[in-house]
């Protein structure tokens, strides 16, 4: 179910700024081969009223389950994202304000898969990186080393 905010408050005064938090629920999907839960999702949103729109600065924090790309071991990410935008007029389908409500629960599912990294460890776990040769040059070049003065 979409969870909407009402941005715009009748009666605010130009400079003058609410605020209002609120838990909503999104659905898990699947991304770079895992699968991921949102277990928990909040979002903060601040509106000032100036004097031909609004200034809308929120952000959304997901609680994500998903998997170690190492150990397979199930871990929890904590993702944050948000925006900082001038609204003219009640709708910017690119933030999902329709009428003067942001669906913050669209916009979330929007947003929150280019925020989960490529690759997920546990703490203590580090990617497998390949052992270093020596110089790192490849024995296949090392002929041509005598070709220029200043070499390899």
């Amino acid at each position: 179910m979409d969870k909407l905010i009402k941005v715009k408050r009748l009666g605010l005064g130009v400079g003058e700024t609410h605020e209002r938090t609120a838990t909503f629920d999104l659905p898990s999907f699947d991304l770079y081969g895992r699968h991921h839960e949102v277990t928990n999702a909040e979002t903060r949103v601040r509106v000032t009223q100036l004097t031909e729109g609004l200034f809308l600065d929120f952000e959304v924090v997901c609680k994500v389950s998903t998997t170690c790309d190492r150990t397979l071991e199930p871990l929890e990410l904590a993702l944050g994202f948000g925006e900082s935008e001038f609204l003219v007029g009640p709708n910017d389908p690119e933030l999902y304000v329709e009428d003067w409500e942001l669906n913050v629960s669209r916009y979330a599912m929007e947003a929150l898969p280019s925020e989960v990294p490529m690759q997920v460890f546990c703490p203590g776990t580090q990617p497998v990186k390949p052992e270093s040769e020596g110089d790192g040059i490849d024995p296949r070049w090392r002929g041509l080393g005598n070709l220029f003065a200043s070499g390899f």
